[in-house]
């Protein structure tokens, strides 16, 4: 160019602009274009998809080979009863002609579990609606049941654990008083102002209110502001939290920046809450665990509900069976005696992606009379009940009958199902509960469950410590994502998991290999952001830029 000259850069995280100008700012041109522009790319993207896909494969292989080991301790028992068994159920996802039995052949009976003349699948769903119903007769019953009915119901349990966000025994986890003690005990330590005084009668109050079934969440919110006298804007939001309410963020911390959040406002009751929960813990930083504690007491009366007095899991869920059955019946009785046929079989029959109805609640359908799984939409549970209040519940003439369902669908008590987002609440506990009851009164009987007993729970309850990892075959380098030394190449067990893996060891690497080196001391390592001495450092950095009365604070005062 001859001249002196500027380029400037405008960089983003998914362009950068450009110019080139003359000593005055003027845009040059070159070959008659202008010298400015914009340069377009994909914008870098965190490791946070790929992670979830990782994480999501470790839990099925973990869920896989839990199955897997449960197998080998059931296979000799089996085979005695029916050696097809397991196979069967290996290949039950595909179409009868691709199946084979034992002896490699494609078997003549299109069932995957149960072939004997006298038991088929037909006589097993019959007798078991819901794998509840075969865990609720294996801990009451009399009689030696079938090896292979006894091992279904210990594969569901296996794969369906719950979670292990709770400490203790099923008493410790279903005692309200535990839960809510901890979450009042957060709140204090934050300072946060609860001015609600809490005696033993209060929490009493607190609990029979949050689990009371007949409440519905704004009824049991006034319960619990009238009662306790709540009167500031926190206490009545914290109340409306437990309750299932929607509530604003900086109502509960006090910061009105938080309105201006990607998510201003929460409730654990959304379908969604899961999914935009880390949103909120990225903006409210280390006073999440408050809203981790309120949610742990609304599990808590989500799980009081789910159980409904009873220790077992199993028991609640039948109970839930017969209360959808006695709903549909009466729901059918209802809609065909005080409406025509069209609207009857817009409600139970027909399917369409613009039907929010009972088949696309429940996923099934009809077709010449036998039931298939719908291929189209399915629906919410919160979309099918405002079918129903809309189209059923508005229009009917029948007074009584209307009051009756308006009740239930204000309760969310109508036409439970057994598998839906409440059962995330459930800790392992109230599972393992059931899965010792089903030991103890089957060990008598059969002496094979009484000699694995022990190894049949460690199995159940064990987890792989997070500081060891995923479990690779040889201490070699044949993961990035494994650091897991091994002390010995043999087959990885829960009860001899000590002896083959060097916990200690794996610890250390755990640490090591999170830590960083330091760039401007060559060789040292880098303090974590978040350590002790740094922190003190950061502190004390910051009560440097401290003045009084213009001059700099004592080393004494400082400290």
């Amino acid at each position: 160019m001859g001249k002196g000259y500027y380029v400037g850069l405008d960089m983003g995280t998914g362009s950068v602009g450009w110019a080139v100008t003359d000593e005055s700012y003027q845009i040059l041109r070159r070959h008659g274009k202008a010298m400015w522009g914009v340069r377009l790319f994909e914008s870098a993207k965190t490791a946070e998809e790929r992670r979830m896909f990782r994480t999501g494969r470790r839990r099925l292989d973990r869920r896989g080979w839990r199955i897997e080991i449960l197998q080998e301790i059931f296979a000799e028992e089996i085979s005695r009863v029916d050696p097809g068994f397991f196979l069967r159920m290996k290949e039950s996802k595909y179409y009868p002609e691709d199946k084979r039995d034992i002896q490699g052949n494609c078997p003549e009976l299109p069932y995957t579990l149960f072939v004997d003349k006298t038991f088929t699948d037909k006589d097993f769903h019959k007798k078991y609606p819901t794998i509840y119903h075969l865990r609720k007769m294996l801990m009451e019953t009399e009689d030696t049941p079938d090896m292979r009915l006894v091992y279904l119901a210990l594969h569901h349990m296996m794969k369906h654990r719950g979670h292990f966000l709770l400490s203790g025994d099923i008493s410790q986890v279903t005692e309200f008083k535990n839960t809510f003690n901890q979450f009042i005990e957060n709140i204090r330590n934050e300072e946060m102002d609860f001015e609600i005084e809490l005696d033993e009668s209060a929490v009493q109050m607190i609990e029979e209110t949050l689990k009371d079934k007949n409440l519905t969440r704004s009824a049991k919110k006034s319960k619990l502001v009238k009662g306790l006298n709540a009167k500031n804007v926190r206490d009545k939001a914290f109340l409306t939290l437990l309750s299932g309410g929607t509530v604003k963020l900086s109502d509960l911390f006090g910061m009105e920046e938080l309105n201006e959040g990607e998510r201003p406002k929460i409730s654990f009751a959304d379908n969604g809450y899961e999914e935009y929960a880390a949103v909120v813990e990225m903006e409210l930083g280390e006073l999440y665990y408050i809203v981790e504690s309120a949610k742990a007491v609304y599990d808590w009366a989500i799980l009081s509900d789910i159980l409904g007095g009873s220790t077992s899991i199993s028991d609640a869920k039948v109970r839930a069976y017969e209360k959808h059955k006695a709903d549909l019946k009466y729901l059918k009785a209802v809609v065909k005696e005080y409406f025509p046929k069209e609207v009857y079989n817009a409600v139970f029959v027909e399917s369409s992606d613009k039907l929010n109805n009972y088949p696309a609640y429940i996923g099934m359908t009809k077709k010449n009379g036998k039931k298939v799984s719908l291929e189209g939409k399915r629906c919410s549970r919160e979309e099918f009940m405002d079918f129903l209040k809309k189209n059923i519940v508005v229009k009917l003439p029948d007074e009584e009958a209307k009051m009756y369902l308006q009740s239930e669908l204000e309760k969310d008590s109508f036409l439970p199902k057994q598998v839906n987002k409440d059962n995330g609440v459930i800790p392992y506990q109230v599972h393992k509960y059931e899965l010792k009851k089903i030991l103890d009164n089957l060990g008598d009987k059969i002496p094979f469950l009484k000699e694995n007993a022990e190894k049949i729970e460690k199995l159940f309850s064990f987890r792989i410590p997070y500081y060891v990892g995923p479990l690779r075959t040889g201490n070699g380098e044949n993961s990035k994502f494994a650091w897991a030394e091994r002390k010995s190449t043999e087959k990885i067990y829960p009860w001899n998991f000590e002896n083959v893996i060097d916990v200690e060891q794996s610890a250390e690497n755990f640490i090591r290999r999170m830590t960083n080196k330091c760039t401007y001391l060559i060789g040292e390592d880098v303090l974590p952001k978040d350590s002790l001495l740094y922190s003190k450092f950061m502190v004390l950095n910051e009560l440097n830029n401290l003045r009084l009365d213009g001059q700099k604070i004592s080393v004494e005062l400082k400290q």
